[in-house]
């Protein structure tokens, strides 16, 4: 009787250290995984926040050329972005990058430096008259709105 009993406790030690350790290795996946979560959604909200960009236009008065409307976009953030990664809405329209020509007015390259303006010529056609509005979203998402008068 004595060794019969020995055996049933310890299969049945055997059976929940296997259990015991199924669980924790389940456990260890998914705080991994939180904790990698977690730190992916830390790194872009602290890439927003370091990010702000301001449309500084007169809304009264858009520079234009035939189609052509001038906007600038000056980067009050503290982060550098890129110019190609950025995104432009008019009255809700996306416009595509062909009819956009972006240029950093400080240096002329791509990288947009905090402090510099971004001079966006956008190639748009039946500009409606009266009240519109611009958007203009960065690449983490960071945005600025204008309405302006045409």
């Amino acid at each position: 009787m004595g060794a019969e009993t020995s055996s049933t406790h310890l299969i049945f030690f055997i059976v929940a250290m296997i259990i015991a350790a199924s669980v924790a290795g389940m456990i260890y996946t998914n705080v991994n995984a939180v904790v990698n979560s977690t730190q992916s959604a830390s790194s872009t909200l602290s890439n927003q926040l370091q990010t702000d960009i301001t449309i500084i236009n007169d809304p009264d008065n858009i520079p234009k050329s035939g189609n052509v409307y001038t906007f600038y976009v000056k980067n009050t953030g503290k982060s550098t972005l890129t110019t190609e990664l950025v995104s432009v809405l008019i009255n809700g329209v996306y416009i595509p990058d062909e009819d956009i020509q972006k240029t950093v007015i400080s240096e002329g390259t791509t990288t947009w430096q905090p402090t510099d303006v971004l001079q966006l010529d956008i190639s748009y056609h039946g500009m409606p008259i009266g009240d519109n509005y611009l958007r203009v979203i960065t690449e983490n998402g960071v945005d600025d709105f204008l309405e302006f008068t045409i």
